[in-house]
C-alpha cells in the first residue's frame, strides 16, 4: 500500500511539475509571430477549405481575411518565416492533423536553399515553439535538429527563455490570439528595389538534394491522405539563379500531376509595380498582397469546388465577428 501511494504521489508531483514548466514556457517564450501562427489551433477541427503552408512570403503575399470578404473562402496561412522544405513538411503533417482542406496551398519558397534543413536558426525555434506537443513536433526536432547536443532547448525552451523574465509584459499572461488568419499586414515601401531580368520559363537549375527530397516528402504524403495541392512561387524580385531554381519546381509538380502557379512570370497580369508594391525585396506590402490575394482568390474558385461561407449559417457569425475586427485592426 504505502508503494502505491509512493508511486502515486510521485505522479502527481511529476504532473504538477510539467504543468508549471509548461506554464512558465508559455509565458516567458519569445511571442515572435505567436500571434500569427499559433491561432491556427482555434480553428475547429475540419473547418478550413484552403490552408496555405510556408513562408513569409506565403505570410506577407496572402490576405485569407480578404478572402473571405471578397470570396467567401475559409483560410488559414499556416506559415512560418524562414520555412524551408523539410521544415514545411512537418508544418503540412501537423495541419492535416487538424484540417482536412479542399486545397492545400504550399509555398515553392524553399526551393532556392541549399542542402539545409532549417531556413533559420533563430526562426525554427519560431515554427518548433509555436507548434503543439506531439509525436510530429518531436519528430521535427530529431530531423531537423541535427546536432544532438542542440536539441535539449526544443524539447525545454524554457532553457533558452528563463533569462526573459526581465522583459516579461502584461501581454505575455493573455491567451495568443491573432486578428488576421496569418497574414502579416504591412505598409511598408522598398525605397529602392533591385530588379532583375525575367528569367524565361524554360531555363532551370536544379534543386538541391534536401529541397528536392522533402519537396517530394510533401507531395507524396499529401497524394497518400488524398489532398490537392496547389504549389504558388509568391512574387519577389529574385536574382536570375533563384529564378532557374523556381522554374525548375514545374517539373517536379508536372511528375506529381500537381498544379504551379510560378507568379513571378504574372507581374504584369497582376498588376505588381516593384516601386509601390513590396516591402523589401523579398516580401509583398499590403498593396502587393491585394493584388495577388485577389487574382489567387478567383483562381481557387474558378478551379475547385469551394463553397461561398459568406451565407452558410454554420460559419457567417463567427467570421463576419474576424473580418470586423481585422478591419478595425488593419484599417484602409
Amino acid at each position: 500500500m504505502k508503494t502505491v501511494k509512493r508511486a502515486v504521489g510521485v505522479v502527481l508531483f511529476l504532473l504538477i511539475l510539467a504543468l508549471l514548466v509548461s506554464a512558465l514556457t508559455q509565458i516567458l517564450r519569445d511571442k515572435n509571430e505567436a500571434n500569427i501562427v499559433y491561432p491556427f489551433y482555434d480553428e475547429p477541427k475540419d473547418s478550413l477549405d484552403v490552408v496555405f503552408v510556408g513562408s513569409s512570403f506565403t505570410m506577407c503575399g496572402m490576405y485569407p481575411m480578404e478572402l473571405y470578404d471578397q470570396f467567401g473562402i475559409a483560410s488559414y496561412n499556416y506559415a512560418s518565416s524562414a520555412l524551408v522544405f523539410p521544415q514545411a513538411y512537418y508544418q503540412t503533417v501537423e495541419a492535416l492533423k487538424y484540417q482536412s482542406p479542399k486545397v492545400l496551398v504550399i509555398d515553392a519558397s524553399g526551393a532556392v536553399y541549399a542542402d539545409d534543413k532549417v531556413g533559420s536558426k533563430e526562426y525554427v525555434h519560431v515554427q518548433l515553439d509555436n507548434m503543439k506537443w506531439s509525436m510530429n513536433k518531436l519528430r521535427a526536432i530529431q530531423d531537423l535538429i541535427e546536432d544532438p547536443s542542440d536539441r535539449l532547448e526544443y524539447y525545454f525552451p524554457l532553457l533558452k527563455f528563463h533569462t526573459r523574465w526581465k522583459n516579461v509584459t502584461e501581454e505575455d499572461y493573455k491567451p495568443i490570439t491573432g486578428p488576421s488568419k496569418g497574414a502579416f499586414v504591412s505598409d511598408a515601401i522598398l525605397a529602392d528595389p533591385t530588379v532583375y531580368p525575367t528569367v524565361p520559363a524554360e531555363e532551370k537549375a536544379a534543386l538541391s538534394r534536401t529541397a528536392e527530397t522533402y519537396l517530394r516528402r510533401i507531395l507524396d504524403t499529401c497524394r497518400e491522405e488524398g489532398v490537392t495541392v496547389l504549389l504558388v512561387n509568391y512574387p519577389t524580385l529574385s536574382n536570375e539563379d533563384d529564378q532557374r531554381k523556381y522554374n525548375a519546381v514545374a517539373d517536379i509538380a508536372g511528375e506529381y500531376g500537381v498544379e504551379y502557379l510560378n507568379l513571378l512570370h504574372g507581374f504584369e497580369e497582376l498588376g505588381l509595380d516593384p516601386y509601390t508594391d513590396f516591402r523589401d525585396q523579398y516580401h509583398l506590402n499590403r498593396s502587393g498582397a491585394l493584388k495577388v490575394t485577389a487574382a489567387l482568390g478567383a483562381y481557387l474558385k474558378e478551379r475547385y469546388d469551394l463553397p461561398d461561407r459568406r451565407e452558410d449559417p454554420d460559419y457567417a457569425p463567427r467570421w463576419n465577428d474576424a473580418l470586423s475586427l481585422y478591419r478595425e485592426t488593419y484599417p484602409d
